[in-house]
């Protein structure tokens, strides 16, 4: 995906990102730094481009604070976490994508209740059988979880950036 393609997501759209910086890195690279419309002082947003503007990588840092854990879940973060995935994601690995995308959005507390009126989130999310290892590294009891795939690697992992314990995810094209 190029990064023109990307802005035209709705990762871009609905979460109003703005780029707010740029610095070259090895390899040719430019990395792109980004903050939402909203919540800025918990989100960070990183994506790795080519001379070409593909992208190499993103990488979503969530502050664990913001995001919850075992006993409640911010359903922001739930959101933007499954939106960024879906986003990057490269087109051939999506449909393999969508189990840890689904994981992501039916992800509760303990303590949190859902009343719904209409059924929300994507619809293939229903029956989709969840990725126990995953749901530990987003509620902060577990630190890492990867999958690879064909053309990219999702990586999910809780981690200390900028003095804040934070919940890091990467995807890489491979």
């Amino acid at each position: 995906m190029t990064y023109v393609e990307l802005k035209k997501t709705d990762l871009f759209s609905f979460f109003n990102f703005t780029e707010n910086g740029r610095r070259p890195t090895r390899g040719g690279l430019q990395e792109i730094h980004f903050k939402p419309g909203g919540f800025q002082e918990f989100i960070d947003v990183k994506m790795k481009i080519d001379s070409s503007q593909m992208v190499h990588q993103g990488i979503l840092y969530l502050d664990r604070a913001w995001i919850g854990g075992p006993m409640t879940i911010s359903p922001f973060g739930k959101d933007l976490a499954k939106s960024f995935i879906a986003a990057i994601t490269p087109d051939v690995d999506k449909a393999k994508a969508d189990r840890v995308v689904c994981t992501i959005w039916n992800i509760q507390g303990s303590s949190d209740r859902v009343i719904s009126l209409h059924s929300e989130g994507p619809e293939n999310c229903v029956d989709t059988d969840s990725i126990e290892e995953l749901e530990q590294v987003y509620l902060g009891i577990a630190n890492k979880y990867e999958m690879t795939f064909e053309k990219s690697c999702i990586k999910i992992e809780n981690v200390i950036d900028v003095g804040r314990k934070r919940l890091k995810i990467s995807i890489d094209s491979i």
